[in-house]
């Protein structure tokens, strides 16, 4: 088997992989009638307090992973947290360590790409589904 034929049968065996998980299971399952992001994140916060999903998010980037080690090694990390924090106004006190430092990038990213006029934006409603959980009788 050559490598790229190697690679190939990877990608379809993880291709595989995904289209089997329970949450794919879950969305089949689902009414046809489109959530709110707020109640979705209200029904994710549920479910994460109930071991239901779990609170991690996992990327798997060979690239990016390098950048990041390179960032430790040469001692550049915080700044980037650092400058990071401070694009979206964020008073955080773990924007030294790598988790800080995605953490902040992904709230970036995210408030970039949201092209949304009509409301508040991906963040708000993220942060709108939380409250509304934990109003909610389920917390």
């Amino acid at each position: 088997m050559s490598e790229e034929e190697a690679e190939n049968a990877w990608e379809q065996s993880k291709e595989q992989k995904r289209k089997d998980t329970p949450a794919k299971a879950e969305a089949d399952d689902a009414d046809d009638e489109p959530q709110s992001l707020e109640d979705a994140v209200a029904e994710a916060y549920e479910k994460i307090d109930n071991n239901d999903l779990s609170s991690n998010l996992t990327l798997r980037d060979e690239n990016l992973a390098a950048l990041f080690h390179g960032l430790e090694g040469a001692n550049q990390l915080e700044d980037v947290g650092v400058a990071a924090a401070d694009e979206i106004n964020w008073d955080q006190e773990d924007t030294d360590t790598r988790a800080g430092v995605l953490r902040a990038l992904v709230r970036i990213g995210l408030n970039e790409v949201d092209s949304d006029e009509d409301d508040d934006g991906i963040i708000q409603a993220g942060k709108d589904g939380r409250r509304q959980y934990y109003d909610s009788d389920d917390f």
